[in-house]
């Protein structure tokens, strides 16, 4: 609805999946012969069909269900890693240097490109059924491309996140600690007033766990919210950071020991999972 003071009715819904099972059939909730009405941005009344409203919306007899929620994204990039997903699949193991080739793409590309590439691949999203959507910056890692990837990021979701720790950039090769320092520091102080959360790669390669604590304490007093990247390549102690911090989530999560599943189990840090494709010739 582009006018807030209106209402709004989805009708004629065949079978209206609502995740309350409250409200309808089996664990899903689903009601069949349903309408929906929507009042200023919120669900107001679920029912059988034939609601009233201001505006209408005939579903003719489709399958209506919640939009959904992606928690981890990094659309803000230039460039491709086609190199990278070739040599991985003739057998030789990830190393994160896919992520340098990007950098390098998305500093070297204007603003109003990378834009306009978050819109396509935002368009791309929508079209899947995906309403809700997290950004990540991270293809950077300078003060300046960090600040404006998030601005850019800003622009199409609430859910931004700053992820200036996503690996070690070219210039910093070997001061690992003097990059993570700029990070918490210059990085941060203009990155915050874009970023909802902070987050870290946490990861052989990439940040260790002090290095990681590091950037998630001083996020946090920065007031953003904490995430993390973490046990991607190995049992890397993501796991039990993001819950000793008390991390919204902690993602990837492709190796996972018995005790971090117990931890995350006792903690409210959700793990993130994400398809890992192994393309090892072993």
């Amino acid at each position: 609805m582009t006018n807030p003071d209106r209402s709004l009715v989805i009708d004629n819904i065949g079978m209206l999946v609502t995740n309350d099972p409250t409200l309808g059939r089996g664990a899903l909730g689903i009601v069949e012969n349903a309408s929906v009405v929507i009042v200023d941005g919120t669900v107001a009344s679920v029912g059988p069909a034939g609601a009233v409203a201001d505006d209408h919306i005939d579903a003719d007899g489709a399958c209506v269900l919640p939009g959904f929620v992606d928690s981890h994204t990094h659309l803000v990039f230039a460039g491709d890693r086609a190199e990278e997903f070739t040599s991985r699949m003739a057998g030789q193991a990830y190393d994160g240097g896919g992520i340098r080739v990007t950098t390098d793409a998305t500093r070297s590309t204007p603003t109003a490109e990378l834009d306009r590439l978050v819109r396509l691949r935002l368009q791309e999203a929508h079209h899947a059924g995906t309403t809700t959507i997290e950004i990540k910056s991270g293809y950077g890692l300078n003060v300046a491309d960090e600040a404006r990837s998030l601005q850019i990021a800003q622009a199409h979701t609430t859910e931004t996140t700053f992820l200036g720790a996503h690996l070690l950039p070219a210039e910093f090769e070997g001061r690992a600690d003097d990059y993570i320092d700029l990070v918490c520091g210059d990085m941060l102080t203009a990155a915050a007033p874009h970023a909802k959360w902070i987050d870290a790669f946490c990861e052989t390669g990439a940040f260790d766990v002090d290095q990681s604590r590091a950037v998630l304490e001083a996020g946090r007093a920065a007031g953003l919210g904490l995430r993390l990247h973490g046990n991607q390549l190995g049992t890397s102690g993501g796991v039990q950071l993001a819950v000793d911090c008390g991390c919204a989530s902690v993602d990837h999560c492709t190796h996972l020991t018995d005790a971090d599943i117990e931890a995350l189990a006792g903690s409210d840090t959700v793990a993130t999972f994400l398809p890992a494709a192994d393309f090892s010739t072993n």
